[in-house]
């Protein structure tokens, strides 16, 4: 029997009156109860009540409470800050919120001048590294949630940023350069000298792996370098880069009769040849074939190149399915549930958002739904309550705007479809 569904924009509105001030936050955040971080904490619910105030949905009073509580500890703008946590984080979410309301201005230029120099100190450490030989990479150096390729998105959305962004962009490109790892093997220059986690893993993973997803993998700079290129934004080798990231997806990519699939990662094993990749998984923003398949088609979008631009879009359009997403996808999170994925259809529209958004809304009453978020997932924005009811609000009331979700690294397709 078919659950019965309440209004989706009712949700987004009791979760937000759930989180309308901090002190009802920490009482549900209990230990996980991080600020400064735009995952987890006061940084993220911030996010919800901007994207509410700016459609007259919600008071402004809320987002600003948000905003003070994420800096009532200070700011860390040390080189271990990135676009999820520290100055970079509010450095995001303040611009979205000087889209609503006035009067930050010395806050953001404090804020852009930590970015500057975190995103330059990081730059310094990863030429360092990649100038001396035979070390690898790990995840956080590169990656999206951590690494320079979030920080990289940070700049794309400020014209101030640009001569930095470039010289990130350069990082990103010799980041696709083949190296030689310590077992002799040629690997791409992506290749990780740690376990999918982050961490040092010889038994699991002897000899590092090549992390293919969106969120701490390769398909977060060839993300980054697709936004940039569509913009207009090309620095020497740019496109050869890209191309290198397309030649390894193609690589690995799988066909079974369910649909293509990438694997989440490859080991030092799989790329000898001497075991096959596991796979197909979930298929979610951070990993799998929705994350995978939506990068492709950015890249294909600033290639020019129409057949692949058509097979990602295929590829889309069976993935980000209710029928796909059910038995793999197991919450409602942005990160790998479906709230992730309804922005991805309508970002791309190679799906019909109302059917994603569908598992959300379940029940007869939205305090029940939103307790349910809460208690499964918290009130983060990346995995929890706050990302849920911001894509709902979004999706629901004012689809249009989609600036917020840049912190997901998502975009537009060039034809998009309403689907």
């Amino acid at each position: 029997m078919t659950a019965p569904l309440i209004d989706a924009s009712a949700v987004a509105t009791r979760a937000a009156d759930h989180l309308a001030t901090p002190d009802q936050g920490r009482a549900l955040a209990q230990n996980r109860w991080w600020p400064q971080s735009l995952a987890h904490g006061a940084v993220g619910v911030a996010l919800l009540h901007i994207e509410r105030a700016r459609t007259g949905h919600g008071p402004w009073e809320r987002a600003q409470t948000w905003l003070e509580c994420a800096v009532s500890d200070g700011v860390d703008a040390s080189p271990e800050a990135h676009l999820y946590y520290g100055a970079p984080a509010l450095a995001f979410v303040l611009h979205q919120a000087a889209t609503v309301h006035l009067g930050y201005e010395r806050e953001l230029e404090q804020l852009d001048a930590a970015v500057a120099r975190i995103v330059a100190a990081r730059l310094e450490q990863a030429h360092a590294r990649m100038d001396t030989r035979g070390r690898l990479p790990v995840l956080a150096e590169f990656d999206a949630i951590r690494g320079l390729a979030g920080l990289s998105a940070l700049l794309l959305t400020r014209d101030s940023y640009q001569d930095l962004l470039r010289r990130a962009l350069v990082y990103l490109v010799r980041l696709t350069e083949p190296v030689t790892a310590p077992d002799g093997q040629q690997t791409p220059g992506w290749w990780a000298s740690v376990d999918p986690a982050g961490k040092e893993s010889p038994d699991l993973f002897p000899g590092g792996h090549a992390n293919t997803g969106v969120a701490h993998g390769i398909c977060g700079p060839l993300t980054v370098l697709a936004s940039a290129l569509r913009h207009g934004i090309e620095v020497d080798g740019h496109t050869r880069a890209i191309s290198r990231i397309l030649d390894w997806l193609d690589l690995w990519q799988r066909t079974d009769p369910d649909g293509v699939w990438w694997p989440y990662w490859i080991t030092a094993a799989q790329h000898r040849g001497e075991e096959e990749p596991v796979g197909p998984q979930r298929p979610s923003w951070c990993y799998g074939a929705a994350g995978v398949a939506h990068a492709q088609l950015l890249a294909a979008d600033a290639l020019g190149d129409t057949n692949r631009s058509m097979n990602a879009q295929a590829t889309l359009a069976r993935t980000l399915t209710p029928q796909s997403a059910v038995g793999t996808t197991l919450d409602t999170s942005l990160c790998h549930g479906y709230s992730g994925l309804a922005l991805l259809a309508h970002a791309t529209g190679t799906a019909r958002v109302p059917a994603l958004l569908a598992p959300t809304a379940e029940g007869h009453d939205p305090d029940d739904a939103v307790r349910r978020l809460l208690t499964r997932n918290g009130i983060g924005l990346l995995e929890g309550a706050a990302g849920t009811a911001t894509a709902l609000h979004t999706l629901t009331t004012d689809p249009n705007p989609l600036g917020w979700a840049s912190f997901l690294l998502i975009g537009y397709a060039k034809e998009r479809v309403h689907a």
